[in-house]
């Protein structure tokens, strides 16, 4: 249950409301002072902070509860959860601040109003000078330089590594790695077989990380409780590692391989191997080797994706879990998921995929494949052509539209691609459009000989209903139809508007007239009779 307010706090959170208060939407005839502070009814807002002014709907009880109260939404975006005191990137990571160029999603945002966990894309230099995008929470979970992710090594490593086998005459082993009793494997710096030596190299822009030290100890106690014999060389300024036996070198400040080599000399020296220093030329030499080892490390695997699939180089854009890893540089069976473009210029689809989808499986662009099956679906296969099934509605096609080139045995009869097909009757030869699957599934033809029959039905009289059976005095009477010489009165409707000719059928009579079988029958078959027995009659306003 909540703290229940005092009287003071009541009326304090009151007037802080009343100079924000605007109206009451849900019951506008109640003022601010009448209403419950729990109450929810919807209230319109204006922000009382200088140079805002917004305004918004809100309930009173979300502007009024004790634990967050709701405020200006425009005031909150404008912070957008500015880090406070001893909150921003710069107090809580100052080594990873100084990496920090320029922000690409809020450019007047810098590492001291950036909260370590923010998701905005960034821009970082490295202490090797690499230029990559990044979001800060990959940074401050360690996400590191794509560039500088030699499978283990660094060119720092790889420099200092050749300087010390030029100057000792002995082999060293970049990358070593072991598993020690209760731990996960782990990997040391440098190791010189003949002696048996394991050397780390502890560069500050690396060990000064939370946790490095406790790391760094626990590795170190766990190999020399293993009978191993470990040095370790840590940067100037990083505290020693506190481990029983192990003697504190130092090196630096900085990565300059030389002043590290000297430093590994100085160990092998107190050990009583042998060191020489080294010429300038010797140092150009070992440094170029240095940087040879390096290349080799990033240069990527051995068979590489684009190997496995060149295309996959035209089509890739970006690696989305490791911004700046190409293809090249990734295995075929890397599961990175990275984003696609189409590389046909009539689609340019983009999608995105795990690597080895691609790679191994073979997948592409999906919006391609859906097309490619559905052109696969639609193709007949031996004897379910429309050429095979339906040779008579065959005949009368004469296009596939899109689709130029296929004619009745490239389609289905159930297809729902528009054709063009012409009538077959002679006196009509009517051209439309329709689907295979509208002609075959509801027996649709020629869409004008159809209104030919429906209106010639529609005139067709129903059984027992035609002019013979219902007037036949005037069906002895009805000579032709005019327009249609072969319709009888067996054909004909009483309410027909056709024009026909008739005879008067008492002997003698000459008379011969034109009239339609509506007018015929009207007024129980004495309408528009025979013009010489019933003359018309003059109207009463004819002299």
């Amino acid at each position: 249950m909540g703290k229940r307010r005092s009287a003071t706090e009541v009326a304090a959170v009151r007037a802080r409301l009343k100079a924000e208060f605007v109206s009451n939407l849900s019951s506008p005839d109640m003022a601010l002072e009448a209403i419950p502070l729990s109450s929810t009814d919807r209230c319109q807002w204006r922000c009382s902070a200088e140079g805002c002014g917004h305004q918004w709907p809100a309930r009173l009880q979300f502007r009024t509860r004790t634990v967050k109260p709701s405020g200006c939404p425009e005031c909150w975006k404008r912070r957008n959860r500015a880090p406070g005191p001893g909150e921003s990137l710069a107090d809580l990571n100052p080594a990873l601040a100084r990496q920090f160029r320029r922000n690409l999603s809020r450019p007047n945002r810098g590492p001291d109003t950036l909260r370590p966990q923010s998701h905005d894309l960034c821009v970082w230099e490295c202490a090797q000078g690499h230029f990559w995008p990044a979001r800060l929470a990959n940074r401050t979970n360690w996400r590191g330089c794509s560039d500088c992710t030699g499978h283990g090594r660094s060119p720092f490593e790889c420099n200092v590594a050749m300087l010390v086998q030029a100057a000792c005459g002995l082999d060293v082993e970049l990358d070593h790695r072991l598993r020690l009793p209760g731990r996960r494997q782990n990997r040391f710096d440098l190791y010189l077989p003949e002696p048996a030596l394991l050397i780390d190299l502890d560069p500050e822009w690396t060990h000064n990380r939370p946790g490095s030290l406790e790391r760094d100890t626990a590795k170190t106690a766990a190999a020399i409780a293993a009978g191993l014999d470990v040095e370790r060389i840590r940067s100037r300024g990083l505290p020693p590692v506190p481990v029983p036996g192990l003697v504190h070198h130092e090196a630096g400040p900085g990565v300059n391989p030389e002043g590290w080599a000297e430093a590994v000399g100085a160990v092998l020296r107190g050990r009583g191997l042998s060191w020489r220093q080294l010429t300038p030329a010797e140092v150009t030499a070992a440094l170029t080797r240095g940087a040879q080892l390096w290349q080799k490390a990033v240069a990527g695997p051995e068979v590489s994706a684009v190997d496995v699939a060149p295309h996959l180089e035209e089509e890739f854009i970006a690696n989305l879990t490791n911004p700046g890893k190409a293809p090249d540089r990734m295995p075929p069976g890397c599961n990175d998921v990275c984003l696609w473009r189409c590389g046909k210029p009539e689609c340019g689809y983009e999608w995105k995929a795990v690597l080895h989808s691609r790679a191994l499986a073979g997948r592409g662009c999906s919006r391609c494949g859906h097309a490619r099956v559905g052109a696969a679906n639609s193709r007949p296969g031996p004897g379910e052509s429309l050429a095979e099934v339906n040779p008579t509605m065959a005949e009368e096609l004469i296009e596939i539209v899109g689709h130029p080139g296929w004619t009745a045995f490239d389609l289905l009869p159930t297809s729902n691609k528009t054709c063009q097909w012409r009538c077959p009757e002679p006196h009509c030869r009517f051209e439309y459009p329709a689907p295979p699957n509208r002609r075959t599934g509801q027996s649709s033809g020629c869409p004008r000989c159809a209104r030919r029959r429906t209106i010639a039905a529609r005139v067709r009289p129903k059984p027992g209903k035609s002019l013979q059976d219902v007037h036949p005095a005037l069906a002895d009477e009805l000579v032709e139809v005019i327009d249609e010489p072969n319709l009888t009165a067996k054909e004909l409707r009483p309410s027909s508007t056709k024009l026909c000719r008739w005879a008067c059928s008492k002997p003698g009579c000459p008379g011969r007239w034109k009239a339609t079988p509506d007018q015929r029958s009207r007024r129980g078959g004495t309408g528009k009779r025979c013009p010489a027995c019933h003359p018309p009659r003059k109207s009463r306003t004819q002299p």
